[in-house]
């Protein structure tokens, strides 16, 4: 995990979320709120000019959705995180949010501590999403797709992948070095051809995985 502050911006059209998001981070050690915008367009110039680490996006904005933007950030900025925070809970638009790049999803509901653990975990290299998001995906709904073959490790692997817990975590659970945890998430990301944890977790819901 980074030893400096981690710089954050805020996407936001509705003044009174931001305030409170504002209000919460300026407040945290070891967050530095460097920026507050209203779209994505003032956002983007943002980033064009100052180094930032994660992006707390509201899907929901004007011009630009939310989706597009996350997509825009992640092809010209690959190392800034991106969490979404938004009130939407249908399936559909979640998947679409992963797909986009994104490294984590929330709800604006969430409890001041579970936006700044979320925070560190995405920093730290890890997938977040609530618990109750993670039965709505998980949840049958729609065909099951073809996928690639998988060994028993694999299968082992992406299970606990799609728990968001760290590659330490993962290595302890099943007795194994982080070095070997480390090869099954590059082969499983090769065969699923996504290039993120939350695009793995994706692709594995929608072939009936996860």
């Amino acid at each position: 995990m980074k030893t400096s502050s981690i710089s954050v911006i805020i996407v936001e059209d509705h003044v009174i979320v931001a305030e409170g998001l504002n209000s919460i981070l300026s407040r945290t050690e070891g967050i530095q709120l460097t920026g507050v915008f209203p779209g994505a367009e003032e956002a983007l110039l943002f980033l064009e000019k100052q180094d930032t680490d994660l992006v707390l996006l509201d899907i929901s904005l004007p011009a630009m959705s939310g989706h597009d933007f996350c997509r825009l950030v992640k092809s010209k900025y690959a190392d800034i995180k991106v969490i979404a925070l938004t009130n939407h809970t249908e399936k559909s638009v979640i998947l679409e949010m992963l797909d986009s790049g994104a490294d984590g999803y929330l709800l604006k509901n969430i409890s001041r501590q579970e936006l700044v653990e979320a925070i560190f975990q995405v920093i730290d290299n890890r997938f977040t999403m609530h618990p109750a998001l993670q039965q709505i995906i998980f949840s049958p709904g729609h065909s099951r797709k073809s996928y690639p073959r998988l060994t028993t490790r694999e299968r082992e692997i992406l299970q606990l992948v799609g728990t968001g817990i760290t590659t330490h975590a993962i290595a302890d659970q099943l007795s194994i070095s982080t070095q070997t945890v480390d090869t099954h998430r590059r082969n499983l990301m090769q065969k699923f051809n996504v290039g993120n944890a939350a695009a793995l977790i994706k692709k594995a819901v929608e072939a009936g995985l996860l």
